[in-house]
């Protein structure tokens, strides 16, 4: 039986995958910009810049749309408690009530995990916050996962995850890793098992 739990956030705690790449894209539209991919699944998993360096590969028209994009932002905001997954705040709760001990590691900057968390009322529950700000490589770089590791100190995590560059992170910093099922097509064939729901995990620990 496992000890703890590492959460990936977008598309595992929060259902904003593709609220953020359709705000990004309506961004473009609005702006009359092409860029490289109208793809979802080509910007899965990756940090912020990540996901840049993906839609606009000139790094000087690059920076001048991300303060753009900045500016657009704020205009429409996301709203964490509309994409929570339902069955969230009960999973976390039972896991906190057996002692397992909670991380996130996300490559999402540390600022929207703090709102997401504060806006849903989930940050009590987490023992150690790793974010895209913290490291130096995106997944599928093993190193956010590794970092994580360190910090939560069990003997027996696990990760769950849904893009395959972040199955392919926690794999390569050896985690016995999940697969939540998305709604898309998308290939999680290296996770070791795939749920459908994350309640489905409170059979795994102790």
């Amino acid at each position: 039986m496992f000890d703890s739990v590492i959460f990936d956030m977008d598309g595992v705690l929060v259902d904003t995958e593709r609220f953020y790449f359709e705000r990004r894209m309506a961004f473009f539209e609005e702006i009359k910009e092409e860029p490289t991919t109208s793809d979802l699944l080509d910007c899965l998993g990756k940090t912020e810049q990540g996901i840049w360096n993906t839609l606009i590969p000139e790094k000087e028209k690059r920076e001048k749309l991300k303060l753009q994009y900045m500016d657009y932002r704020k205009r429409h905001p996301i709203f964490y408690p509309d994409v929570l997954r339902k069955e969230v705040p009960q999973v976390i709760k039972a896991l906190k009530e057996r002692q397992v001990k909670l991380a996130i590691a996300s490559s999402s900057p540390r600022r929207e995990i703090k709102k997401m968390l504060d806006d849903c009322q989930l940050g009590a529950y987490f023992d150690v916050i790793m974010s895209g700000d913290h490291v130096k490589e995106s997944k599928p770089h093993p190193e956010i996962y590794q970092r994580t590791k360190e910090l939560l100190g069990t003997e027996q995590p696990f990760a769950i995850e849904d893009s395959p560059v972040g199955i392919l992170a926690a794999k390569r910093a050896n985690l016995y890793t999940l697969a939540l099922q998305q709604p898309f097509a998308i290939d999680q064939s290296l996770a070791d098992e795939k749920i459908e729901n994350l309640t489905e995990i409170l059979t795994k620990v102790r």
